[in-house]
């Protein structure tokens, strides 16, 4: 099963709040574990540190 979820992280120098989309599912496990396998795309928080790099 998998889902969609974001965070959210606040820039240090401009104080924006920049949104980290994250894709979630469950690992197999060997061990009668929960396991999650989290995969974040960092696309909009590279996206934001260039406007500041432009500056």
């Amino acid at each position: 099963m998998a889902a969609t979820c974001t965070a959210h992280v606040q820039c240090p120098d401009c104080d924006v709040v920049v949104p980290i989309t994250m894709q979630t599912w469950s690992a197999t496990s060997e061990c009668d574990h929960l396991m999650l396998v989290v995969e974040p795309d960092y696309t909009d928080v590279w996206a934001h540190s260039w406007t500041h790099e432009m500056a």
